[in-house]
């Protein structure tokens, strides 16, 4: 009888003693505080049981070299948004990589195919973080040639003082044209209120350096060419992956740049880039080129058009991959980079020798506008 009630609730075991004959009853009243805690004391460590037989089980399957390589290429699979414009068989990289792998792979073993993996996407906003390193990222700047020295700036084409405005440098290159190096993406009001600043109505023409530049906020972007345009001016569009099929994106968000209210420049405007601008700064291309008074000299840009989100796989690792794109004023995305309007390389030598000539081509082609 005992073990009979060990298969039941507190419940259960109360209607069973209702229905008793009155001896056994009378049995069971006088010991039933004992057996209940004996019950209780069984569903204890019957549950205890179970919940680590449940973690054990769990454990396992998180730890399982396949089963997490699987979650990783499934969790890209639905998410990443750039397969078309990178040209990726996502198929055939599963195929390539996940055979290297067993369920004795070691943790080092699993990262590494990974991160080959996902090097095979181009992104350097794709990103692994684990407890015993970072995976390695995309560098989009390999078998480009830059070279770019703020020194040779300062040393051989500013006239006077190179200032300091947070992180920006800036001078006189004559006195018709504004010279500023912006290094970082960031600041971007305090770069507005520096160029108000400078400008005035002897200036005509105005260089922003944004070479090296990987990257930061692009948001103040529209805010900061409203100081330069006269009526309302398309700039790009952004969109997201909105399901787990490859054409699954969000319609189009349009990015417009308002006229300031008490600012107009009626200046060229030359932005020098090179291979090493990322993120927010190809988008800082994206969104002036094509515009009236805006002109690209340097380099295609590293790209970059992608906001990445981060996920956490079953076994605790962080993955961080692009899943919204910018596109152009053409609908075309910047994810593989900027063309510039005028191309052109520094060279090691340029710089040694003292000559920057992405900046040299940028005073020809302003001489040229008057």
């Amino acid at each position: 009888m005992p073990n009979r009630f060990l298969c039941f609730n507190n419940k259960s075991y109360l209607a069973l003693v209702m229905c008793t004959k009155p001896r056994l009853r009378k049995f069971m009243d006088t010991n039933s505080n004992r057996l209940i805690m004996k019950n209780k004391a069984f569903y204890l460590l019957l549950c205890l049981c179970l919940s680590a037989c449940s973690k054990s089980l769990h454990t396992e399957a998180s730890q399982n070299p396949l089963r997490i390589y699987d979650e990783f290429w499934q969790h890209l699979d639905e998410n990443y948004i750039f397969f078309e414009e990178k040209q990726v068989d996502w198929e055939a990289v599963y195929q390539q990589y996940q055979g290297q792998l067993s369920e004795r792979s070691s943790d080092e073993e699993l990262l590494e195919v990974m991160e080959n993996s996902l090097l095979e996407l181009r992104d350097a906003h794709n990103r692994i973080r684990t407890p015993f390193r970072v995976a390695k990222r995309f560098d989009y700047t390999e078998g480009f040639d830059i070279h770019f020295s703020p020194q040779v700036v300062e040393a051989s084409y500013i006239d006077g003082i190179f200032s300091k405005e947070g992180s920006f440098r800036y001078g006189l290159i004559d006195a018709s044209t504004v010279y500023i190096y912006v290094p970082k993406m960031e600041s971007i009001y305090r770069l507005r209120s520096l160029i108000r600043s400078l400008i005035h109505p002897q200036i005509k023409h105005l260089i922003l350096d944004v070479r090296n530049n990987g990257g930061g906020d692009s948001n103040p972007v529209p805010e900061l060419v409203g100081d330069f345009v006269q009526q309302r001016r398309l700039l790009g569009s952004y969109l997201e992956k909105s399901g787990p099929n490859r054409q699954d994106e969000t319609a189009p968000l349009p990015v417009y740049a308002l006229p300031s209210v008490d600012h107009y420049f009626d200046v060229n405007v030359v932005l020098l880039i090179n291979r090493a601008c990322y993120s927010a700064t190809s988008s800082l291309a994206g969104m002036c080129q094509g515009l009236d008074n805006f002109t690209l000299i340097g380099q295609v840009t590293g790209g970059g058009a992608g906001g990445n989100a981060g996920f956490e796989l079953s076994n605790g690792w962080e993955i961080a991959i692009s899943v919204s794109d910018f596109i152009d004023k053409a609908g075309n995305s910047i994810e593989m980079g900027v063309r510039p309007d005028i191309e052109v390389v520094n060279r090691e030598s340029n710089l040694s020798s003292g000559k920057d000539v992405m900046l040299e081509r940028a005073l020809q082609f302003l001489a040229e506008k008057g």
